[in-house]
């Protein structure tokens, strides 16, 4: 009986049952590299190191490491097509566990913010070689439906990586600090010890012609993802501010998290196979559009009926947008590209991503605090319908 619902359990998933191995080893590397970030930029250093060389320098810290990983990941993923991920995961994986030891340990401003920047350096390939090794062991025609899942799997070591060092804090300042040096040397033994051994019968990687470099292609994607995360991040530094002003405490809050979180579960897999059945570029456009509605929703929300209505709009918008977008880049990106290709988009995503709470914060104290909410429906409707004209060619 457990064995029959074994199979039935992998027979949903993506990925052929030879391709889940190496595909769940190097999940577990990018998932314990965010256990780390979050526990570490958004827990520890604040604490710890937060009271002798002020916030404002954790939180550079924090930015440097975001933006130097997020900028870099092109590279990181050319690094990865030339020299394989047998050579190069390791050395991120040492190079990494040092730095992020490193950190915990030092007591000064200029240590922090350049180990810090260190750290983003190093990390840089590992999203775009986990997303292109999943989307290229996937099953034909089900490349978004991988990263849908692909992103579902890893978003545990997320939440895990906050709650558990804070959980550890509380009770020793030096236990959280043991906790996040553990992960660092299980993070080092999965990169110089699993990785290779599992990726030992890989081809060696080939020589790529860059000059083919698919340019117009980055260029036609590059909207949806320099949108999608800069509409994001619009809402970054007012949306407590926002919840707080209409009344909304904790309790609310975990509750339209735990809706829109949930229902983003349930529905990441189905959708997922239906879009890679319908094509993921009329998905991509339904994404965008019903993201263009929960944002304008948000702005009108006044009563907890209200406010979890919207987060299941957005659960259910998170379900749709996902996979659609990660098929949409697989089928348009040569597959000797694939992870130069991803890394540009990415970070395209992360610049997006830094300079959308610029803009929301300017645009709450100058046109209201609507306004963020409004410009972000704005942005995703003019990104459906520039989509929604190219359909043809999606």
């Amino acid at each position: 009986m457990i064995a029959n619902t074994w199979r039935r359990i992998l027979a949903q998933l993506p990925w052929p049952t030879a391709n889940l191995t190496p595909l769940l080893a190097m999940m577990l590397l990018v998932g314990l590299m965010e256990y780390t970030r979050t526990g570490l930029y958004t827990v520890y250093l604040p604490q710890s190191l937060g009271p002798l060389v002020g916030l404002g320098a954790v939180g550079l810290a924090a930015s440097l490491q975001y933006f130097a990983d997020a900028l870099a990941r092109s590279l990181g993923g050319h690094l990865s097509e030339r020299l394989g991920v047998r050579r190069v995961f390791p050395a991120v994986s040492l190079l990494g566990a040092a730095f992020v030891i490193y950190i915990i340990r030092t007591h000064s401003t200029p240590g922090l913010l350049l180990f810090s920047l260190a750290y983003g350096l190093a990390i840089a390939p590992l999203w775009p070689t986990f997303l292109t090794y999943s989307t290229g062991a996937a099953n034909s025609g089900e490349d978004g439906h991988a990263v849908g899942i692909t992103l579902t799997l890893v978003a545990p070591f997320i939440g895990l990586g906050s709650l558990l060092t804070s959980y550890l804090f509380d009770h020793s300042p030096a236990l959280a600090a043991a906790s996040l040096t553990v992960v660092q040397v299980l993070f080092a033994a999965v990169g110089v010890g699993l990785i290779p051994l599992i990726f030992r019968s890989v081809p060696p990687p080939r020589v790529v012609d860059y000059a083919r470099f698919p340019w117009r292609k980055i260029a036609f994607l590059a909207p949806g993802a320099l949108t999608q995360m800069l509409a994001l991040g619009l809402l970054t530094p007012v949306i407590f501010p926002f919840f707080k002003e209409r009344g909304f405490d904790t309790t609310s809050l975990v509750i339209a998290l735990v809706v829109g979180g949930g229902l983003e579960v349930l529905l990441i897999s189905p959708v997922g196979r239906y879009i890679d059945r319908r094509g993921p570029g009329r998905g991509f456009v339904f994404g965008l559009g019903i993201a263009a509605l929960a944002l304008f929703s948000f702005s009108t929300v006044h009563s907890l009926a209200g406010l979890i209505a919207v987060a299941a709009l957005a659960g259910a918008l998170q379900a749709v947008l996902i996979p659609s977008w990660g098929g949409l880049v697989s089928r348009s990106l040569p597959s000797e590209f694939k992870a130069s290709a991803w890394g540009a988009l990415m970070s395209l995503e992360g610049l997006g991503f830094a300079i959308g709470p610029v803009i929301g914060g300017y645009s709450w104290q100058l046109l209201g605090h609507s306004a963020p909410f409004y410009v972000g429906a704005a942005l995703y409707a003019a990104v459906a319908l520039f989509y929604l004209a190219q359909l043809r060619k999606l």
